[in-house]
């Protein structure tokens, strides 16, 4: 029997109001010693950088980006935004 999973909604990079502004933002997921860094692509909307503690930036798309956000959150880790 598989898990369904519920689709993601009310992810920080949502917003729709002044959205060239919210491409230079940096959405920080953290727990104890651990760091996940979303940013947007300016380049093209349909991917988000996700890097882990200062490691290699890796581009995702958007849908994979932002259950691996979803998860992560409902795991405890806390938000931040940094411009």
């Amino acid at each position: 029997m598989a898990i369904l999973e519920k689709y993601p909604e009310n992810i920080p990079w949502d917003l729709n109001t002044h959205q060239e502004e919210f491409k230079s933002i940096q959405w920080m997921l953290t727990k104890a010693d651990n760091v996940y860094t979303f940013t947007r692509s300016r380049i093209d909307d349909k991917y988000v950088y996700i890097q882990k503690n200062g490691g290699n930036r890796k581009a995702f798309k958007e849908y994979e980006a932002r259950f691996t956000y979803q998860r992560l959150f409902d795991d405890g880790y806390l938000l931040a935004a940094i411009a």
